[in-house]
């Protein structure tokens, strides 16, 4: 469906993204993958007023001003296409894009829009379905006009011929292009194209004989082209590579070069043009071409292609301050169909796939996988729910330990503990209480509210350990219990009936059971039926008989009864 070197395929398909958020610190590894677990796909609802554009493989794509715009492609059927359209994210419309000038680019695929100053939008080359093409256009969003910068080159020229252009079959209406200067790119399509510095920059790709690492920019004031003397490490020959460019560098990453596809992964300094294989640990995608990149904060994201057996719909994170690649679990949602050949942008910490080609069909449908979760809080129930222990402003009862007063609330103690509900909702308790939250006509709801009955007095217990009661009832656990209060608060919780209380008291004392204490936490244990405390305590007895601790306090204990 395509040319003679790659029939399967449509185009490339994403060209650079960014988005400025930034990650400055490392999430745990545990948190990361519950994440990745909340993040899935959906279809992108669109406003019923809007449909997508027809279905196309090989389309440009750019996002400006809250906008994604692409144009051409390959659209099946139909051919190659010079359609130019617009999405809105804030609206979720699609509209064509209104050219008012009279010149605009011809059909083509597999070439590449990138943004210049804003304002500016920049086409290079591609595939018409005859000709490779070398043709510079730019079309300005302020007064929607299309401009040719550069025409096709004659398709006899020799690559590096000084800019002598000759009106080609990419163009639309044209009458005559810009003349400039200097070394110009040969004709190609599958490139890398970015605007850096106000130069516009163009590597590698296919020319229809031979694959190219060759490198050129484009000076928009002196209308010039020069080849660059790249340094380092230079990427292979290869076309069809994905890329993503950020403020100092641009990435690219896989391609294939007539003989396979790749998986290596490259940076480009801007400033000096120098080329480094990038480190990568963990586990890299696989070889591929026809794929996606994006940049998202500090990590690069891949997303499908084409192995040379199939389209893919895996999806990669690259993380540049670990260089470590991690496949993200992009399998819950709506999940699109694997493709090449496919648009794919992010914008506000989604990714949007669409349009591609999945082996059979030429596509137009329309995705979004969310790159960040929803934002949940902690819960802080716990924590509200202890502010209300001992706390007299929000208390409707009180309760004299050891000679202090301790403020509760009614509704958690009844609630929680059968022997509060007893005690404080049963004959004389609960009517004085209904009696006080009536009261007469000229009662304010705040004294309502404060009116409480005389603190009731609680013996045999401890102000601590009631404290430590309270906290339970309140918040289903407790904190910081020392060994010495460990067996006080167990027969409390017998007597207050809370079961899992004393199991948690339990749980406390025997990792802190020793020959010392052991007798005495058996008798406690065994007095207040706390069984399971009672078997542990019994193992560590019988496997000390001999011990003296044991055998002194086996005596002291047992010369009465239990």
């Amino acid at each position: 469906m395509d040319t003679m070197q790659h029939p399967d395929e449509g185009g490339l398909g994403a060209g650079p993204a960014r988005h400025q958020f930034r990650v400055t610190e490392h999430e745990p590894q545990s948190r990361i993958r519950r994440d990745r677990q909340a993040l899935s796909w959906s279809r992108v609802n669109l406003n019923p007023c809007s449909a997508m554009p027809p279905q196309r493989s090989g389309a440009a794509s750019v996002v400006v001003k809250g906008k994604l715009f692409v144009f051409g492609g390959y659209g099946g059927g139909t051919g190659r296409l010079d359609d130019f359209w617009s999405y809105s994210f804030d609206t979720a419309t699609w509209e064509e894009v209104e050219v008012l000038s009279t010149e605009k680019p011809g059909c083509r695929e597999n070439n590449g829009v990138v943004i210049g100053d804003g304002s500016r939008i920049f086409l290079f080359g591609g595939y018409n379905g005859t000709s490779w093409l070398n043709d510079l256009w730019m079309f300005d969003l302020d007064t929607q006009r299309w401009t040719c910068i550069q025409e096709s080159s004659d398709p006899n020229a020799q690559p590096g011929d000084e800019s002598s252009m000759a009106m080609g079959s990419s163009f639309s209406g044209v009458q005559h292009g810009t003349l400039v200067r200097g070394t110009v790119p040969s004709r190609r399509f599958g490139y890398v194209s970015i605007v850096h510095n106000n130069k516009f920059v163009v590597f590698g790709g296919f020319d229809g004989s031979k694959w190219l690492n060759d490198m050129y920019e484009f000076d928009f004031q002196t209308k010039t082209w020069t080849k660059i003397q790249d340094r380092g490490t230079l990427p292979s020959a290869r076309s069809c590579p994905a890329w993503a460019k950020d403020e100092t560098h641009v990435y690219i990453m896989g391609g294939y070069d007539g003989v396979e596809r790749k998986a290596d992964f490259f940076a480009c300094d801007l400033a000096t043009y120098t080329w480094t294989e990038m480190i990568c640990r963990g586990t890299p995608p696989s070889p591929r071409y026809f794929h996606s990149c994006c940049l998202y904060g500090n990590k690069i994201i891949t997303y499908g292609g084409y192995s040379g057996s199939e389209r893919l719909s895996d999806m990669y994170f690259y993380d540049f301050e670990t260089n470590h690649w991690s496949e993200m679990d992009c399998t819950n949602g709506d999940r699109p169909s694997g493709r090449s050949s496919l648009v794919a942008q992010v914008y506000e910490d989604n990714l949007y796939i669409m349009f591609g080609y999945n082996g059979v069909t030429v596509l137009n449908d329309f995705y979004k996988f969310r790159l960040k979760p929803v934002s949940v809080p902690p819960s802080a129930l716990v924590s509200d729910l202890l502010r209300l222990v001992n706390n007299p402003e929000l208390s409707d009862i009180s309760f004299l330990v050891e000679g202090q007063e301790v403020h509760a609330n009614r509704a958690i103690l009844a609630t929680r503990s059968e022997y509060f509900k007893v005690m404080l909702l049963s004959g004389g308790m609960k009517e004085s209480g209904q009696a006080s939250m009536t009261g007469d006509d000229s009662t304010t709801e705040t004294d309502e509210f404060h009116s409480k009955k005389p603190p009731i007095e609680l013996k045999d217990v401890s102000y601590p350990v009631f404290l430590k009661v309270l906290e339970f009832l309140y918040t289903d656990t407790v904190t910081k219990v020392p060994l010495e209060m460990g067996v006080p608060l167990l027969i409390m919780s017998e007597r207050f009936m809370l079961d899992r209380l004393k199991a948690l008291c339990e749980d406390i004392i025997r990792k802190e059971l020793n020959t010392e204490n052991v007798i005495g936490i058996f008798i406690a244990s065994h007095r207040h039926n706390a069984s399971s405390l009672k078997e542990i305590s019994l193992e560590i007895i019988l496997k000390n008989l001999n011990h003296p601790n044991i055998v002194l306090g086996l005596s002291v204990s047992f010369s009465g009864t239990l």
